[in-house]
């Protein structure tokens, strides 16, 4: 059975490498027989009400028991045997539990045979399951004349199908909607099949009252499980975007982005960035050429420029501010950005952040 499932394991893609070491450990651990199952419960029981009755006891007097007083509440001689009780009731819940996590690993097997896919971890599958397992050796009653194994693996499938359905979706819904919305398709189903004859859909006020929840109750449920969620870095293409099949494709991130106000320390890089560029224009150009650029791409202060314009300028409106001709100034706008061709890639940049 071991070798079944390592090579179950190997095959699927929910399955964390981890998982398949744990699985070997696991079936290292010899199982216990009911005889043994009965005393480890009741060992364990004896050392919960040991640290119940020492709750209790601080609860009671607003400060720790002393020892005297919590050997006689517990019935106990002396310290000695009260910490041997607990300690082999610990011993016992951790045998209880080492010696039954192949219920776990069988409760996940099923699981994974039935095609659990790779946006689930197998592995966190178990340890919610051995967590349950836990819980259920810590609740186990012997006496009442049930085995572990029945008691338990009500506590691991419940425990294990709550970890698979919080893993269901990337946006966590509370398990109690995925339970009313089960109940509310369920229902659904059942009112169609009743008002078939009727040729109508159910109310939602009928729906609702068959679940027996209220309209708004019912509402906020197919909402939260109608959830879609997309990936940032999904590429958009617009369609009606000019040559957008050759330029680079926009993505999820970039719509959101633009739709962002923008922070101080954008505008700070943004300012920077500006006073570079002119500083290293300056370097290269004459006066009469800065000015130019300047005014073709917006980064004139708009405080020296006349009434009703601002930004970036077009040939006409820079030529109209300049007193020359159109062909002119696109000339020397073409030529000064040749002699700058070696920095031509930060001013491209500079555009797009513009853009």
């Amino acid at each position: 059975r071991a070798a079944n499932s390592e090579s179950l394991y190997k095959k699927s893609a929910a399955v964390p490498d981890s998982l398949l070491d744990y699985a070997k450990e696991i079936h290292a651990v010899e199982r216990v027989t009911p005889k043994e199952e009965k005393e480890l419960g009741t060992k364990t029981q004896e050392a919960i009400r040991l640290q119940s009755l020492h709750d209790e006891l601080q609860l009671k007097y607003g400060r720790d028991p002393t020892e005297d007083e919590w050997c006689a509440a517990a019935g106990k001689v002396n310290m000695v045997s009260l910490q041997e009780a607990l300690e082999d009731g610990m011993r016992a819940k951790n045998q209880l539990v080492a010696s039954n996590l192949r219920m776990v690993q069988r409760v996940v097997n099923l699981y994974i045979r039935n095609g659990l896919g790779s946006e689930y971890n197998a592995g966190d599958l178990m340890q919610d399951g051995t967590m349950a397992l836990i819980r259920a050796a810590e609740k186990y009653e012997p006496d009442r004349g049930f085995r572990f194994s029945t008691y338990a693996m009500y506590w691991i499938r419940s425990a294990v199908k709550r970890s698979q359905t919080s893993q269901s979706r990337i946006v966590n819904v509370p398990q109690r909607i995925h339970e009313t919305h089960k109940r509310v398709s369920k229902e659904e189903t059942r009112l169609r099949k009743e008002l078939s004859a009727e040729r109508r859909e159910p109310t939602k006020a009928e729906l609702a009252e068959a679940c027996g929840i209220s309209v708004l109750q019912l509402d906020r449920c197919r909402k939260a499980m109608s959830q879609v969620t997309f990936s940032l870095d999904a590429e958009v293409q617009n369609h009606h975007k000019p040559n957008s099949a050759s330029s680079r494709k926009d993505t999820m991130y970039d719509i959101v982005e633009g739709r962002v106000d923008e922070t101080e320390y954008e505008r700070t890089q943004r300012l920077l960035m500006k006073e570079h560029l002119i500083g290293t224009l300056k370097q290269y150009l004459s006066p009469h050429e800065v000015d130019l650029l300047l005014l073709r791409y917006g980064l004139m202060d708009e405080r020296a420029l006349p009434r009703g314009m601002s930004g970036p300028l077009t040939i006409a409106e820079v030529s109209k501010l300049v007193g020359l001709k159109p062909d002119k100034v696109r000339r020397i706008i073409i030529n000064s950005q040749k002699q700058l061709r070696h920095l031509m890639k930060e001013w491209e940049d500079f555009e797009y952040e513009l853009a």
